[in-house]
């Protein structure tokens, strides 16, 4: 039974070192400041701009200048406009981040360079996300969240593993997955009335969702980043929610077969060296 124990601790002791590992995969982040925004609000030209790791990159005019009219039309959440940051990463597309006591909404290159170019699009992003913060369940709690699940997930299914079956553990695993999903859907449940409130306070149309869902089934092949958006909950909900609105107010939505190749031309990223 020591050896069971000591067996445990180990799986604790690594899980608590790697149960951020997705986040690993950023290979660098642009924090876009306050002073950023109000300097380049003129819109002329492209914005340089530098990582956290000092590594150059640039986000085109036209990206830069509907991230600012996002960030300008949402109603400011716990006092302070939407903080926005860009990841440079090969397997996210959306999600929350912490940095020097500010919750931010992130979006990778490869998000802003497919849906960049359609405000609408980008406002329904990013005003589900903020809606995450807005609750209180920004990236600190979010990692908390998943420490507590990676670490739980691992110590019950290897212990039962451990003193019954394989078969067992593997059951214990999946269980505490199906708690994890429930658990996910009754936080999207409570954020995607208030996202969506969010982007109709801003007189946003929600067609953006419709946007995304469309790139999403149609498209997904284009970036592999974009397939991380089927591991966040609640999309379907969200396109429901936005069905639902455009027909109790008799509106429709146009452009719903966006081009993702598209954003392959004059596309925001890192500078390369030349």
């Amino acid at each position: 039974m020591r050896s069971v124990f000591l067996g445990l601790l180990i799986v604790v002791l690594a899980l608590s070192g790697c149960a951020h590992l997705y986040k690993t995969q950023i290979h660098d982040v642009v924090y876009l400041s306050d002073s950023q925004f109000d300097q380049f609000t003129d819109g002329v030209g492209d914005v340089r701009v530098n990582g956290a790791s000092g590594h150059p990159y640039v986000i085109t005019q036209q990206h830069f200048q509907n991230l600012l009219a996002v960030r300008k039309r949402i109603v400011p959440a716990q006092g302070q406009y939407m903080q926005i940051a860009l990841v440079d990463s090969d397997f996210h597309t959306l999600l929350l981040l912490s940095h020097d006591g500010k919750s931010y909404v992130a979006m990778s290159f490869d998000f802003l360079n497919i849906f960049g170019a359609d405000e609408e699009t980008l406002a329904a992003a990013m005003s589900h996300q903020y809606a995450h913060i807005a609750a209180g369940d920004n990236a600190d709690v979010q990692d908390s969240r998943e420490v507590k699940y990676f670490i739980t997930k691992e110590i019950v299914s290897t212990g039962v593993s451990l003193v019954a079956t394989a078969a067992g553990g593997y059951g214990a695993g999946a269980a505490i997955d199906e708690a994890k999903r429930v658990q996910d859907k009754q936080i999207e449940d409570q954020v995607n009335p208030l996202g969506m409130k969010m982007l109709l306070d801003a007189s946003y149309s929600p067609c953006g969702y419709l946007k995304i869902q469309y790139v999403m089934e149609k498209n997904s092949a284009v970036s592999s980043a974009l397939t991380y958006l089927y591991t966040h909950p609640g999309i379907d909900d969200r396109v429901k929610l936005s069905k639902q609105y455009l027909k109790e107010k008799n509106l429709e939505c146009s452009n719903l077969t966006p081009d993702p190749s598209a954003g392959v031309v004059n596309k925001s990223g890192p500078v390369r060296q030349q």
